[in-house]
């Protein structure tokens, strides 16, 4: 083992604690200069010195500290380093000549940081700290291996690389037409923005777009590019599961003659585009190891086992493993919540649900494509929208988690708690015992809620609507900027507070492991009218009915992998898909 130490500097105030880290290290105490003050005015760590006690982590005030115990990595694997006692990354994908090369892991691990330094945008440093990174050295550092002749290209400007970035909101910034975006990359806008579905957005301004819009408006500036090597950071953000599809079947045909690179959380459309998957793994904010590649049924297996045998390294205490959803228990098949039709006008839009009930205990999901309603119909439930005819239940109290995110607060979450402790309708307890850990909010308990990111603030949030307790739970989008892991912790956490308080919950998602996961049935939502200018939602459906009404509308198949019975879609014309189309189930369960 190796030991790593970690500072994360947007946690260290040093002018507002007593230097507890300092002032309580056994070698400090014993004359050794372990911890000392640092140009920048804040601790450095001697990885050396430290004995690896963790006091300083238990002692300091702002949890900014992290001592690690690694799996045993050469030091001369370091791709890149951010300072002294920062993230480190160890080793690299290697780029395929043609193909798709997926990546998976957890956030904060080194993902982007890989993505960079591969399209040339980052110079490594190779761990080096006394001087900056240089192309040259890299070369010399992996001479003999492909990834020298990958930098040496770089090195004589001969390699041509286009990135797509992880954030595209950033996009809404300029106040620039579709058109002069995507032909910022040098490429023509028609044929890019046809792929992804925009054709007829070109001359909209980005500040006018949607988040899935300016996910496509970046996913076809990328692809205008005439370029060696394609680099997709998150193509699936904000899109819907049409969206994903069309996005995924776009890749694997460039794929076909280029090199492309996708680091992407939805596990079943990873499964789908890619031919071979790096696993990473590691410690949020403090390092990462970049596995070698593994053909994709065994690289999401393993993922989700969490034993990589090749390397005799374990990065998950228990797997996760997928249920057939068999039929529920009668005691629980008891009405919960109850709704009428409920329908919504505005003037270019008209939104239908039909009634329904959902059972005590039960998790249901709700799917479709955007711009069909699922949104309306769950603020409708919320009381944030009057229907314009029928009325929400009576006498069922409600948690809400919106879509849309913003902190408007500058308070802390630990601040938010203690505000909240005296509420009779927010469980304190439920919050600090379950919900903190299951949820991984230890570490930004302190951190001022503007300042958090976009999935510490979904989990925030839903930790938030969880701890309030209810009839109905209303979740939107509870997936959104989390990745797999963290996915799969919100699903489990969801249905076991959801059977335990014997309520019932509505999601909305387009993430078909979470759903699979998380729920127990479905209702679904299809566009209706000559102008798709109408939703119509029914439902509740069995898991099984609920699907195959979902994936008819998109015309894709879905089977279960034997060994873990995750979901797995079929690839096109393949044997099991005509043969599955041809019994008309799309969405195959395994007989009992």
């Amino acid at each position: 083992m190796a030991r790593i130490a970690i500072l994360l500097a947007d946690r260290c105030h040093p002018t507002e604690c007593q230097w507890e880290c300092q002032a309580y290290c056994p070698p400090v105490r014993m004359g050794q200069e372990c911890i000392v003050k640092g140009p920048e005015g804040r601790p450095i760590i001697s990885e050396t010195l430290c004995i690896g006690c963790g006091i300083c982590v238990h002692k300091c005030p702002f949890d900014a500290i992290k001592i690690l115990n690694t799996p045993e990595t050469d030091e001369a694997e370091i791709v890149h380093r951010y300072g002294y006692n920062g993230f480190r990354l160890y080793r690299l994908p290697l780029p395929p000549e043609h193909g798709v090369t997926g990546i998976l892991g957890p956030n904060g691990t080194g993902k982007s940081t890989a993505l960079r330094v591969l399209a040339g945008t980052e110079v490594p440093n190779l761990g080096l700290l006394d001087r900056p990174g240089s192309w040259s050295a890299a070369v010399q550092r992996y001479r003999g291996t492909p990834l020298a002749a990958h930098f040496e290209r770089i090195a004589r400007g001969e390699l041509r690389t286009a990135l797509k970035p992880q954030y595209v909101d950033r996009l809404a910034d300029h106040d620039r037409t579709v058109g002069e975006e995507v032909a910022r990359s040098g490429g023509a806008p028609g044929p890019a923005l046809a792929a992804v579905g925009l054709a007829a957005m070109e001359d909209r301004r980005l500040p006018e777009l949607s988040g899935g819009q300016l996910q496509l408006v970046a996913i076809a500036t990328t692809l205008a590019a005439d370029a060696d090597l394609y680099l997709f950071d998150e193509p699936s953000s904000y899109l819907d599961i049409v969206h994903r599809l069309r996005i995924a079947r776009t890749l694997r045909r460039l794929g076909e003659t280029r090199s492309v690179l996708v680091v992407e959380h939805d596990l079943a459309l990873l499964d789908y585009l890619a031919d071979q998957v790096h696993l990473l793994y590691g410690e949020e904010a403090a390092f990462g190891v970049v596995s070698h590649p593994l053909p994709v049924r065994s690289a999401v297996n393993t993922y989700l086992s969490g034993y990589l045998r090749d390397e005799n390294v374990r990065f998950r205490t228990e797997p996760v493993r997928f249920v057939a959803h068999p039929p529920k228990p009668s005691y629980r098949a008891k009405t919960r919540v109850s709704f009428p039709e409920l329908t919504k006008s505005y003037p270019a839009f008209r939104l239908r649900v039909g009634a329904g009930e959902l059972g005590q205990g039960e998790t249901i999901g709700i799917v479709g494509p955007n711009a069909t309603g699922k949104t309306t119909f769950v603020k409708m439930l919320a009381g944030a929208e009057t229907p314009t005819s029928g009325s929400p239940p009576s006498g069922v109290t409600v948690s809400y988690k919106p879509q849309y995110l913003k902190a408007t607060q500058s308070a802390s979450l630990r601040e938010r708690m203690a505000a909240l402790s005296a509420d009779p309708s927010f469980d304190l307890r439920l919050f600090e015992r379950e919900l903190v850990p299951g949820l991984r909010l230890d570490g930004i308990l302190d951190v001022a809620l503007p300042d958090l990111s976009g999935g510490e603030l979904q989990r925030a949030a839903c930790a938030l609507a969880l701890a309030r307790p209810a009839t109905l739970y209303l979740l939107d989008e509870p997936s959104a900027y989390l990745d797999a892991d963290e996915r799969m912790a919100m699903a489990k956490l969801l249905r076991r507070q959801v059977e335990r308080q014997a309520c019932t919950a509505l999601v909305a998602d387009h993430d078909v492991y979470f759903l699979d996961l998380a729920c127990d049935g479905l209702m679904v939502f299809r566009p209706e009218g000559s102008h798709g200018n109408e939703g119509v939602g029914e439902g509740p459906f069995p898991m099984r009915d609920g699907m195959n009404r979902l994936l008819r509308q998109i015309e894709v198949t879905f089977r279960r992998d034997p060994d873990t019975l995750r979901p797995r879609i079929n690839r096109e014309g393949s044997a099991l898909d005509r043969e599955q189309r041809a019994r008309g189930e799309f969405y195959y369960e395994p007989a009992a």
